[in-house]
Parts: C-alpha cells; structure tokens; sequence
C-alpha cells in the first residue's frame, strides 16, 4: 500500500507539475497576449498621435495661408482706394484746366483800359493754382527742354539755328501731372534742323 500510496503521490505530483507546465504556458501566452494587446494600443496611440499632429499642421498651414491672402487682400484695397481717389482728383482737375487756360490767356491779352479787370483775372488766377497746387497739380516743364514724348506732344516742327534738334522752342499748351501722374502732355513745336 504504501507503494500505491507513493504511486499516486507521484501521479499527483506529476500532474501538479504538468498543470503548473500548463499553467506556466498559459500565463506565458495570457502575458504574450497582454504584450501583444500592449503593443497594438500603444501603436494605435501612436498613430492617434501622428495623424493629430499631421492635421495640426494642415491647419496651421491653412490658417497661414488664410493670414496672408487676407493681408494681401488688405493692401489690394487700400492700393485701389488711392487710385480710385487719385483718378477722381485726375478727373476733376482735367476739366478745370479749360478755365486755367482761359484765364492765362485773359492776362496774356493787353487791355490799358480796363486794368482793375486784369487785376481780379489775376487774383482768381492765382487763388484757382493755389488750390489745384494743394491737390497735387504741377506744371510739366517744357520751354527749351529736351523733347519727351511720354510728357510733351508735339504739334509742330520749326527750324532754328539758336537751338539743338529735339530742343523745345514754344509751348502752345502747358501739359500737367498730378501727383506724379501725367494729366495733359504739352502742347508743343519742336526744332527740327
């Protein structure tokens, strides 16, 4: 009996060592699993965070993208706005050159009789400069200047010993620029020799 006794301990034992073998496998493979599942979360958050981080950066690229066509945008208007309000002064003085123009030809004409009305053609004369010179009207610099055909426009060609050819012998029509932009070419006659 006692043999059968030690039998069945070793029975016993064997199986308590296969079970803990199995056991052993078991929690070899239940912490493989936990390992793998470990690592299979651990990519997902990886993942999780580079296509955050990838769409972060599509956003701030967009949100740039936005800041400057808006900057753009804003110095396009504020360009348009000054052109719009130079073409508008442009405008305005272009039809009141007529009138500059008539009034200089008033004072050119000699009238001995009537010299108080020369007097008050000169002092309008004067005032309307004065107004047109304050929105940025200048004079085109013409007599005995070197022909330009971006601010002169010639009318007449004279032959002259006294000058170069191309030099500019008579204004017939004083030219005008506003603000550095050309209003009216002068009218001109040119030495040709």
């Amino acid at each position: 009996m006692a043999k059968a006794k030690k039998h069945d301990e070793e029975k016993v034992t064997e199986k308590q060592q296969d079970n803990e073998t199995s056991n052993a496998a078991n929690e070899e493979s239940v912490s493989k699993e936990n390992e793998e599942n470990k690592n299979n979360k651990e990519t997902e958050i990886e993942d999780k965070k580079e296509s955050n981080n990838e769409e972060v950066e599509i956003l701030n690229n967009r949100l740039l993208r936005l800041q400057a066509d808006f900057l753009n945008y804003k110095s396009r208007t504020e360009k348009e706005k000054l052109s719009s309000y130079g073409n508008a002064v442009s405008d305005m003085i272009l039809e009141l050159l007529p009138v500059v123009d008539n009034l200089e030809r008033a004072l050119a004409a000699e009238n001995s009789e009537n010299n108080t009305f020369k007097e008050g053609v000169q002092m309008v004369y004067t005032q309307l400069m004065g107004i047109l010179d304050k929105k940025g009207l200048k004079e085109v610099e013409s007599l005995h200047k070197q022909f330009d055909h971006n601010v002169h426009y010639g009318v007449a060609f004279e032959a002259s010993d006294e000058f170069e050819d191309g030099i500019i012998l008579d204004v017939l029509q004083k030219g005008y620029t506003v603000n550095d932009k050309l209003v009216r070419p002068a009218m001109v006659r040119i030495c040709k020799k």
